[in-house]
């Protein structure tokens, strides 16, 4: 995992595997968001924060497992999150399941998040790190927050505004809800230094809003059409299978 300072209190993790970040912010690295997906990715973050507190953005299984680096950890998220990994856990533990044996990993038990402290679905709330705003961020899935870091300046998004992925529509969500999270970061983001994508690296405030804008082009043409040119990555193989699936996803 290669560590990345962007403010005197915040490091930015970007995993090995599909370039998952994770955020590690306040004294001694107080609050986790989000986590990597290998075991030497997890054992990486566990030797270079002391957390108190672990948070997540939402409830695919990537974004999950840094209570396996810090086991005693409080854990917090959202309700959207929380019902979903109460509704959804024996998928979302297969899917882990799944990685695990097509990498010649050993097997990891998915980290029980049903005692996690609920919060706010938006609104602030105090961490060890300082307060935090939260967005809602629905589209990608049909949970989901972005979390603001505020003494840091720092927005952390989930799975938007990637630089390695378009985006990834939830068909039960659907575009409209994908939309109304741009609408809600674009605000946002444009008061911080620096944003934080669950894929990727730490962007610049610049950077984010040009994605942003690209990423909203796409899905408004999509929306009116049913098609679009991809916003980056337009020759990968797995990024076009991921635009037909948007093409899917018309609704709202």
């Amino acid at each position: 995992m290669r560590f990345r300072r962007i403010a005197p209190e915040v490091l930015v993790g970007t995993s090995r595997a599909w370039s998952t970040t994770c955020t590690i912010a306040g004294p001694d690295g107080a609050v986790v968001v989000d986590g990597p997906v290998s075991p030497a990715d997890v054992a990486a973050l566990g030797a270079r924060a002391d957390a108190r507190e672990l948070v997540a953005t939402h409830a695919d299984w990537d974004h999950l497992l840094a209570p396996l680096a810090f086991p005693t950890a409080r854990r917090r998220a959202a309700a959207a999150t929380l019902r979903r990994l109460a509704a959804e856990r024996r998928p979302i533990a297969g899917e882990l399941a799944a990685w695990d044996s097509a990498h010649d990993h050993p097997p990891r038990g998915l980290p029980d998040w049903a005692d996690a402290a609920e919060l706010p679905q938006h609104g602030r709330a105090n961490t060890a790190a300082g307060p935090v705003e939260i967005v809602p961020a629905d589209g990608h899935t049909t949970d989901g927050v972005a979390i603001l870091l505020v003494r840091h300046g720092v927005l952390i998004v989930g799975d938007y505004l990637s630089p390695v992925e378009i985006p990834s529509v939830d068909p039960i969500a659907g575009i409209g809800a994908y939309l109304a999270t741009l609408a809600r970061l674009d605000t946002v983001v444009a008061g911080v230094d620096w944003v934080v994508p669950g894929h990727g690296w730490p962007l610049t405030r610049p950077r984010a809003r040009d994605l942003l804008e690209a990423d909203r082009r796409y899905l408004e043409r999509i929306a009116a059409t049913g098609d679009a040119p991809l916003p980056r990555h337009a020759t990968d193989a797995v990024q076009r299978r991921q635009h037909g699936r948007n093409c899917l996803c018309t609704r709202g």
